[in-house]
């Protein structure tokens, strides 16, 4: 009779225990996806959609100085703090009220932008050759040296694998504690520059550097290529990925393509110029992004142009597009822009350096962007 209460009791325990470790991981996962801004280009899939209105007038709320120029784009946690990198080989902890909390220096140019795992770390790449892995007070705890600079943006999976590109030529996944568990070699060697998104399948895709578009199996392995530009040194436009799979993806030749989930081409539109900044795209099929023409772009999930605007300088920032569709987005000529859901400007900020980082879009609806005039912006009502 003893033994047999204490096995009901000791399974009653037991059951407790493993619903509450998975309520722990649940919620861990749950608090991440409600980070407004979790990595570069907002979530897996890379869409750069936020669900918060962002700002509607161009009131400056701060700016935060550093050493030399900001080309990596901001990520934003839980409590607001805001993580960026600098040329200057330092990432950036500040607070929603533009205060310094921590940096953290590396051996080499940041110009890879953080992401927040589920776990609270901050993963970004450093020109030194190693991913970083750091804890929201600062401190190291650990660091994935490759072969290779680091451009590329990390992005962390659903089963909280980090991806991310090397000038090694390898694209690597590595769990949450920095060990290795696969790692992609592009036949040709080529720098893998772009940050990788993830479709909601879990099948991985990012541009090398000479022009092709890769997409891999979950396992690592090669699912399918296609290339679809100029043989360059570098590419740095992110492919987005819709709810159907289909990959949106800007080229040095100046093309944004629309690519099956099976390696076919859909359309393309043709913009003239070089297209580094990476698209995004709405649940309504609309795909946004800017080109060295000096023009933004909305187009239509059939190709059709929604609108165009034009602003006074080439553009390498990526969108961020609100709740509204409103679209926040830099330009060469040291602007940031507020282009309206029918491409009519809402308003603009002018600061005294380019823009090539992309914009976030806070809770508040605050913008945050990097200038090359070695300040971090934060515009809002």
């Amino acid at each position: 009779m003893f033994t047999k209460t204490f096995l009901k009791i000791f399974n009653v325990l037991l059951a407790t225990l493993v619903l509450v470790a998975g309520l722990g991981v649940h919620f861990s996962i749950a608090n991440s996806a409600d980070s407004p801004w979790q990595m570069f280009r907002h979530d897996l899939r890379h869409t750069g959609i936020s669900p918060f209105k962002g700002a509607q007038t161009n009131k400056l709320k701060w700016k935060f100085e550093v050493e030399k120029r900001i080309t990596s784009s901001p990520a934003i946690g839980l409590d607001g703090t805001i993580y960026f990198g600098s040329v200057d080989g330092k990432l950036y902890a500040v607070s929603s009220e533009g205060k310094l909390v921590w940096t953290f220096q590396t051996g080499g140019e940041v110009t890879s932008s953080p992401a927040i795992g589920p776990d609270g770390k901050i993963y970004f790449g450093s020109r030194d050759k190693k991913l970083y892995a750091i804890s929201s007070d600062g401190s190291l705890k650990w660091a994935y040296e490759t072969e290779g600079e680091i451009y590329s943006s990390p992005t962390i999976g659903k089963d909280n694998t980090v991806y991310f590109g090397s000038a090694d030529g390898n694209l690597y996944a590595t769990d949450i504690n920095g060990n290795l568990k696969w790692n992609y070699t592009n036949k040709i060697y080529s720098s893998i520059s772009s940050s990788p998104s993830i479709g909601d399948d879990g099948s991985i895709y990012f541009l090398i550097s000479k022009g092709i578009i890769c997409a891999l199996n979950r396992d690592g392995t090669l699912r399918w290529n296609l290339r679809i530009g100029s043989n360059v040194y570098q590419s740095f436009s992110s492919p987005a990925v819709d709810k159907d799979g289909v990959v949106y993806v800007g080229s040095e030749n100046g093309i944004v393509y629309a690519i099956n989930p099976d390696g076919k081409i859909r359309w393309r539109v043709n913009s003239g110029k070089t297209v580094q900044s990476s698209p995004a795209i709405d649940s309504n099929g609309t795909v946004y992004f800017g080109s060295y023409n000096k023009e933004v772009y909305a187009i239509n999930a059939d190709c059709t142009l929604k609108w165009n605007f034009k602003t006074h300088g080439w553009i390498e920032s990526s969108p961020a597009v609100d709740s509204e569709g409103t679209v926040y987005i830099g330009s060469s000529d040291g602007t940031l822009y507020a282009i309206d859901s029918k491409g009519e400007l809402k308003w603009k900020y002018q600061t005294e350096g380019w823009i090539e980082s992309s914009p976030l879009i806070g809770s508040d609806g605050t913008i945050y962007f990097g200038s090359n005039d070695n300040h971090l912006y934060a515009i809002g009502n």
